[in-house]
């Protein structure tokens, strides 16, 4: 299980798709809990690669809306929670996560997988 397993506490859900293994992306499936890099898809640049990446994880989620085991093979698509992990960042994110925002998951160069945001998660200050 990942270490914030159904936490209530993420800050926006998405819908992530996977891109096949190859060359260019990945040579083995990811499970559940894997750390990639996050990229806003407006952010890249002429040469491919993005102008920033941050720390935005995804908890993917089964059809129960369950967390997905941390040994399971993931491929296709999967409904994630998505959790910005340093704290003086989430301001910042939630002034560009609207539903619709199209971003990456990225492993250095690679583009591993495409996501879009579902919903936005709204708390009381």
């Amino acid at each position: 299980m990942t270490d914030y397993d159904n936490n209530k506490d993420h800050h926006f859900e998405a819908k992530i798709k996977i891109f096949s293994l190859g060359p260019q992306t990945r040579k083995t499936p990811p499970f559940n809990g894997i750390r990639w890099a996050f990229a806003y898809a407006e952010d890249f640049g002429s040469d491919g690669l993005p102008s920033t990446v941050s720390d935005v994880w995804p908890c993917f989620m089964d059809e129960n809306n369950n967390s997905i085991a941390d040994g399971i093979p993931l491929s296709g698509e999967h409904n994630a929670k998505m959790h910005i992990i340093a704290p003086k960042m989430i301001p910042i994110h939630m002034t560009r996560i609207k539903v619709g925002t199209v971003f990456y998951c990225m492993e250095g160069k690679r583009k591993c997988a495409q996501g879009v945001v579902t919903a936005v998660i709204t708390r009381k200050q």
